[in-house]
């Protein structure tokens, strides 16, 4: 299934309020090094990953959005069309009498002098007309047709959340650490246990079903991060 590319930004409020947050940044012992605005930024930063998330749930499927695109075009063509009843060439009964109403129709309107000027005005409506609806097809040849990588796309947003942790470890000095026990499969470290407790702030859709997809996400995420800043270094 194709979709269009997010546009815009957006922020959600996270789901537990600034004073939990505070607690939460004590209990991973990096409370001291951050002011009251250090955090306070941390939670809009929160917000806005919040955001991203459900900017990415109402993206419109490409089909859609080329139909009206199709049907628009159609219409506006259509509309110059008949409009053009009472201009020179060949037209049929049907649009000399529908074109020629509307002018007569319109000049009656404040603002509209003449008959004359009423024909002008739908000329250059034609005009225009028929110019959007050129645009609204080459507009539709240019959507995406290729199927994007869901499940890549779907947790982008959770590569920022995972960069939001490892800026916070960087700026509180700590090791970002993140384990998984060989013979038990058990995860720990302070990276994981951060990402478990700041997922508490995020709406529910978007939590890691079980500790163990906390784990991989994060894996999966620091490798995406590491290969990002790895094409970054190459492109200056």
């Amino acid at each position: 299934m194709t979709r269009l590319p997010v546009l815009g930004s957006s922020v959600a409020s996270p789901l537990r309020d600034e004073a939990e947050l505070k607690r939460v940044l004590s209990d991973l012992r990096v409370d001291q090094v951050l002011s009251p605005t250090a955090v306070h930024e941390l939670y809009l930063n929160l917000a806005a990953i919040i955001g991203q998330w459900m900017l990415e749930q109402e993206r419109l499927e490409v089909s859609s959005v080329a139909g009206s695109l199709l049907s628009t075009a159609r219409s506006l063509n259509e509309a110059s069309l008949i409009l053009g009843g009472f201009e020179t060439g060949f037209h049929s009964a049907l649009e000399i009498a529908v074109a020629s109403r509307i002018a007569q129709y319109l000049a009656l309107l404040p603002g509209v002098n003449s008959l004359a000027e009423a024909q002008e005005l739908i000329s250059s409506f034609r005009q225009e007309a028929a110019r959007i609806a050129h645009v609204c097809m080459v507009a539709r040849a240019d959507l995406p047709d290729r199927p994007e990588q869901r499940g890549r796309r779907a947790l982008r947003w959770y590569d920022d959340f995972t960069a939001l942790l490892l800026d916070l470890a960087n700026k509180a000095g700590v090791q970002p650490s993140l384990r998984k026990g060989r013979d038990t499969g058990v995860r720990s470290g302070w990276l994981f246990e951060a990402a478990q407790a700041f997922e508490a702030f995020l709406y529910r859709e978007m939590r890691s079903p079980s500790a163990e997809a906390c784990g991989t996400r994060l894996d999966r995420s620091m490798r995406r991060l590491r290969q990002r800043a790895r094409q970054n270094s190459r492109a200056r």
